[in-house]
This record gives structure tokens, sequence and C-alpha cells, in this order.
């Protein structure tokens, strides 16, 4: 919410940078633009560094335990998808990649699996 307040004052800053250099591509008087970039940017960079320290805290605060459910559950999860592309690339290219029988009945009890394992690590996670 605080990065959404901050949004406009950015905005703002970045465009009082250019309101003196229309005039055929330079600046109009004796006013230099790179003062205001220079700050725009410092402002860009600052909200770089602000995110980073929030992903730090927000590693600290949860738990070793929580990290490894959820890194586990992003991995289900592409196991997950990638059988079900296999078998919709099997399913739209037969003769490309076409599956056999055990390989298809194979991937399809793949995926139930893999749906159950990752249900039960949602589960876990949000009782954790």
């Amino acid at each position: 919410m605080r990065d959404l307040l901050l949004l406009p004052f950015v905005v703002m800053v970045s465009l009082a940078a250019m309101d003196t250099a229309y005039a055929h591509s330079g600046t109009v008087g004796d006013e230099d633009v790179g003062g205001n970039m220079f700050w725009a940017y410092g402002l860009v960079l600052s909200g770089l560094a602000g995110i980073l320290i929030y992903r730090k805290w927000m590693r600290s605060t949860s738990s070793p335990e929580q990290r490894a459910l959820r890194y586990n559950l992003k991995e289900l999860q592409r196991a997950h998808t990638a059988c079900l592309k296999q078998l919709q690339n099997a399913k739209d290219y037969p003769r490309e990649c076409g599956l056999t029988d055990a390989e298809r009945l194979e991937r399809e009890k793949s995926v139930a699996l893999f749906q159950r394992k990752i249900n039960e690590a949602e589960a876990h996670l949000a009782t954790a």
C-alpha cells in the first residue's frame, strides 16, 4: 500500500524532469534536465532496494518449514503442469508427440497423484 502512495510522486518527478526538454530534442533555457533525472532514477533504485529489504524481512518472519512447504508446492505444481502439457501435446499432435497407451495411462495417474499431493500440501501450508 505504501508503494502505491509513492507511485504518484515518482510519476510527477519523472514528468517534471521532462517539462523543459521538448524544444528540438534539447533543453529550453538554462535549466539542466540531468539533475531531475538523477533524482528520478534515485527514487527508482531506492524502490528496488526497498523491495529487496521487504523480501528479506518476509523471509526472516516465515519459518523454514513454511518455506520448504512453499518450495515443495511449487515443484509439485511444475511437475503437474509438465505432465498435463505432455498429455495435451500428445492429444494435439499424435504423430509428433504421440504416447503409447501405457505411457498415457502412466501420465494420467501421475497427474492425479500430483493433484492429490498439491491439495495435501496446500492444506498443510494453510494450517502451518
